[in-house]
């Protein structure tokens, strides 16, 4: 009987594991299955993949791109509509196209990194893609704007006009402005989805606003009893008549008045009656500082404070029997920095350094010249820490100025231009800067040797200005004011320069100075002139080799303490002699 037993045994375990594999096999084989079509498709677009309704599942990228160029293609425009007219928008005005390698790439991205029942949920779940646009968003910006100027219509208001002693009234228009990010949005949208076809409305907001007929009623009747009546406003010697006709344009339907226009009205008019203060201008003249020119206040019109007495003023001539009401502008005055008994104040008592230049074979137009740029950079206070600019100090230099045409020197060429001979006033002054001690951070050599600035001075102490540079420029360090004051010798043909102040005691020393690097100059040059008659032949400049030059400059006060210390290099470039020959009649 044992014999019997234990092949029963072994047959029933064997079926006891068939059991469980045929359970294992039961519950594996169907995500097996599952996972089948996601490893085939592990580098093409999911399953129930579609773009604006057209299948594109498991497809490769190139499958995708392939696909695209045969489904979608953009119109070559699009057009924009208002009610009374179309615009054709030609997509390559701001080069739209289809991006059918990004569209490929967002279709075949997996999010793996949320984990495997993420992305098996992803494969099978519907997925739904518009289309990828690319577009240059300047060019669109830039035609929306020039689209904008035509189509947007301006408000045209509602106004009042006097007409032989009647109101008369004349109808106003509502305006429209293109909203243009809306409309922006749309056209992408449009392209976007695939619907370019069709004509897209272009959106208006609208401006302004038209006032009822209860609103007009009113308003003329106000209107009505400014007839006749006028606003008188006064400042310092000015006086400005208001009549009604401007009185009645500056009402408001809405029972009040236009601010916007009687503020542009009151900004205009403040601009013209404002003065700026003078400051007084000294000149030192025997040990003494004396006044040369009084010190003026200046006055600014309180604009809010105006335009609240018009509107007020409206309102008395309204509700009065009087034709006419006369008000001050009120002002605020501006008092000058510098005032007339400030002479003994500022600090001005002795003399801190002088400047000198000769100019003996200039002619008429650029001494002319000279003078006229000596007596603007004169007298000039500059006050402590203030930075003093040449060209600042100038200002306009042109024929309308005063100024006339001499020969400058510009990049590096002799050119026939307004304000020659004005770096003879910047070269003298540098000089007086130099020997005063003052801190000097700007200076700008010539580019050629001028022999002006050579006549009683070596090479390397002359400085050029052009408007706007190089400029000429100072710090006044000396913790008191300074007088810059010139003084103009035509007959002896000399410019000199003097910085008037208080002394701290410093002591101005130039040193080193040394040459090299001289070379020959170039043949003589020619300038055709037609100032001057025909034939006749002037020389302005003599033959001059090229050279480099420089010398150190080192300042010290009353203990031997260094304040300033540079050294000032000078290139110049060979220059020829400078011929003008006559070709005028």
């Amino acid at each position: 009987m044992n014999w019997q037993i234990k092949p029963w045994i072994k047959n029933a375990d064997m079926k006891h594991k068939l059991l469980i594999l045929l359970a294992l096999l039961i519950i594996l084989i169907p995500p097996a299955v599952l996972f089948i079509p996601i490893i085939r498709n592990y580098d093409k677009s999911a399953t129930n993949t579609s773009i604006l309704g057209k299948d594109y599942s498991n497809l490769s990228r190139d499958q995708i791109i392939s696909k695209l160029n045969n489904d979608f293609d953009l119109p070559q425009s699009v057009t924009l509509k208002t009610a009374t007219k179309d615009y054709a928008l030609n997509l390559a005005t701001f080069s739209a196209q289809i991006d059918k390698e990004k569209i490929a790439s967002t279709i075949l991205y997996r999010r793996l990194n949320e984990g495997i029942i993420s992305y098996v949920k992803y494969f099978f779940a519907p997925k739904r893609f518009d289309l990828n646009i690319t577009f240059d968003n300047n060019a669109l910006d830039k035609y929306l704007t020039d689209l904008s100027s035509q189509v947007n219509k301006s408000n045209i208001p509602t106004e009042l006009e006097v007409k032989n002693g009647t109101i008369t009234v004349s109808k106003g228009e509502l305006g429209q402005e293109m909203e243009t990010e809306k409309l922006k949005d749309t056209l992408i949208s449009s392209l976007v989805i695939g619907q370019a076809a069709k004509p897209i409305d272009i959106p208006f907001k609208v401006t302004g606003s038209i006032p009822t007929d209860q609103e007009i009623n009113d308003t003329k009747i106000k209107a009505q009893k400014l007839i006749g009546k006028s606003l008188i406003l006064t400042a310092d010697t000015s006086k400005i008549t208001l009549d009604d006709k401007t009185l009645i344009s500056w009402l408001d339907f809405k029972n009040n008045y236009q601010t916007a226009k009687i503020d542009e009205y009151v900004k205009n008019t403040s601009q013209s009656l404002r003065r700026d203060p003078v400051n007084a201008i000294f000149k030192f003249e025997n040990n003494k500082v004396l006044e040369f020119q009084p010190a003026q206040n200046g006055i600014k019109p309180k604009d809010s404070e105006l335009s609240d007495l018009i509107k007020n003023s409206i309102d008395k001539l309204v509700n009065q029997q009087e034709a006419l009401i006369t008000e001050s502008i009120p002002v605020e005055t501006i008092a000058p920095l510098v005032k007339n008994d400030d002479a003994n104040n500022l600090g001005i008592k002795e003399l801190l350094g002088r400047g000198v230049s000769t100019f003996h074979h200039s002619d008429s137009t650029r001494n002319m010249n000279i003078e006229k740029g000596s007596a603007i950079v004169n007298r000039i206070l500059v006050a402590p820490g203030e930075t003093f600019s040449f060209i600042k100090n100038l200002g306009d230099v042109s024929l309308e100025a005063g100024f006339k045409k001499a020969y400058i020197i510009r990049q590096g060429k002799t050119e026939l231009d307004v304000g020659g001979g004005i770096c003879q006033v910047s070269t003298t002054l540098f000089r007086a800067m130099l020997n005063a001690g003052l801190d000097i951070t700007s200076r700008q050599n010539h580019a050629y040797r001028v022999s002006y600035y050579e006549e009683d001075s070596k090479p390397g102490f002359d400085a050029t200005v052009f408007v706007p540079s190089p400029d000429l420029k100072f710090i006044n360090d000396t913790g008191h004011y300074v007088l810059v004051q010139n003084t103009f010798d035509l007959p002896n043909r000399t410019l000199t320069y003097e910085i008037y102040g208080t002394s701290d005691g410093r002591k101005s020393t130039i040193s080193n100075y040394r040459q090299w690097d001289a070379q020959p100059a170039p043949p003589d040059q020619y300038i055709d002139d037609p100032t001057l008659p025909m034939g006749k032949v002037v020389q302005d400049e003599h033959r001059v080799p090229g050279l480099k030059t420089a010398f150190d400059w080192t300042v010290t006060d009353s203990s031997g303490k260094t304040l300033h210390q540079k050294t000032f290099q000078s290139v110049y470039t060979p220059w020829a002699a400078v011929y003008r020959r006559g070709t005028g009649q």
